[in-house]
């Protein structure tokens, strides 16, 4: 067991991230697409720079990585006009993408069942929340730090 907050997070990290390394690479996904499949499949049809802000990256940094992910077939995008009368740039999942993100989704749940193996669903529910709070404790004191 860890007595450290930084131990016990780097551990789990790192056994998460080998896991979905293998997982998405079985899905011939590299770093970046899994995610952007994953929020496409819940909200379908998003404007790009609201996808941008989902996935927590530039605008910029997500047009490289949409290309990349068009080029395999997975998503289109149209320019539309939006609701603000500005044109903007529709990403939406191709019948293989939305197959793709379904398989992905498949094997998130496998490993978040693995993960969370062994764990009522209370715990579950509490582990989810007291992650959630050390979070926004670490963001809230990295903000008042920079103030």
């Amino acid at each position: 067991m860890y007595d450290k907050l930084f131990l016990a997070l780097l551990d789990c990290s790192a056994a998460h991230a080998a896991a979905s390394k293998k997982l998405f690479a079985e899905l011939s996904l590299t770093k970046g697409q899994p995610k952007v499949l994953y929020i496409l499949r819940r909200g379908d049809g998003l404007v790009q720079k609201r996808l941008a802000e989902l996935c927590g990256v530039r605008e910029s940094t997500l047009t490289v990585l949409l290309s990349k992910i068009e080029k395999k077939g997975l998503i289109r995008r149209e320019r539309r006009v939006a609701k603000t009368g500005r044109a903007a740039y529709f990403v939406s999942l191709t019948e293989a993408g939305r197959e793709k993100a379904d398989r992905l989704e498949e094997g998130v749940e496998a490993l978040e069942a693995r993960g969370l193996g062994g764990m009522t669903e209370a715990e579950r529910g509490e582990l989810m929340r007291l992650l959630w709070r050390a979070a926004q404790n670490l963001r809230d004191q990295t903000h008042r730090g920079a103030e």
